[in-house]
Order: C-alpha cells, then sequence, then structure tokens
C-alpha cells in the first residue's frame, strides 16, 4: 500500500512491474497491480468519470441508434405513402365522370368510384335482363 511518499510510489511502480512481468494471465496481473490501492485512491483517478464517460458514450450510441431506426421508418412511411398516392392518382384518372384537372380529396375519389361501380353493375344487370345473349363479363 502507498503512503504517499514519492519513494513509496516508486517502490509500488517497481512492485507493479515486477507483478505484471512474471509470466500469469494478463487479467491477474492487471488485478494484482489494481489492488495495491485503496477505493479512495481510484475514485480520486477518475474511475467515478470513466464510468460516467462510458455511460455517457452508451447513452449517445442508443441515442444514435434510435435516431438511425426513426429514419429508417420514415423513409417506408414515405415510400408507403407515394405508392399509395399513385394509386389514388389512376384510380381519379379512371373515373369518366370526373375532368383531368379537377382537385379530389382521397375520401372523394373513393365514394366516385364506388359509386362508378355501382352505375356499372346496373348497367350489367340491366343489360342481362333487356336481352336474352350472355355478357362477357357475366360469364366470369
Amino acid at each position: 500500500m502507498s503512503t504517499g511518499s514519492a519513494a513509496s510510489d516508486a517502490e509500488d511502480d517497481e512492485t507493479c512491474h515486477r507483478r505484471t512481468t512474471a509470466p500469469l494471465a494478463s487479467t491477474a496481473r492487471k488485478t494484482t497491480c489494481y489492488n495495491r490501492y485503496s477505493d479512495e485512491e481510484l475514485e480520486d483517478d477518475g474511475g467515478e468519470g470513466r464510468i460516467k464517460q462510458e455511460r455517457r458514450l452508451s447513452k449517445t450510441h442508443q441515442r444514435e441508434a434510435r435516431q438511425s431506426q426513426r429514419n429508417a421508418a420514415n423513409a417506408r412511411e414515405r415510400a408507403r405513402m407515394r405508392v399509395l398516392s399513385k394509386a389514388f392518382s389512376r384510380l381519379k384518372t379512371s373515373l369518366p365522370w370526373v375532368p383531368a384537372d379537377t382537385k379530389l380529396s382521397k375520401l372523394d375519389t373513393l365514394r366516385l368510384a364506388s359509386s362508378y361501380i355501382s352505375h356499372l353493375r346496373q348497367l350489367l344487370q340491366d343489360d342481362r335482363f333487356e336481352s336474352s345473349f350472355a355478357h362477357p363479363v357475366s360469364l366470369v
């Protein structure tokens, strides 16, 4: 154990050097060398600061990982919305009663498409009853 004098510290360093050069496992050598200091001396040397720094680095790493996951999720959501918007745009252009330059909400587009499908269904039913030939769509 160190008494705090310069001569004592030099002696401790020499003892530690002899211990670390012995043919022991590296973990045992480090433990032997560190065991000569008290807990108070380790704290004075920045032991707690080192732990806090590791925690800070760990929190920074976690924050960066979370941000990276968030960015990936946002990119997937933007791609999904792009596909959905294109589908609504195609649906709107297939509606015969709607001019191409008309702005429609997604809900309005769905309502008009639904009413158009109902209208086509009604035409098929009326046509089936009026004529005796089979309509190509009714064969399916």
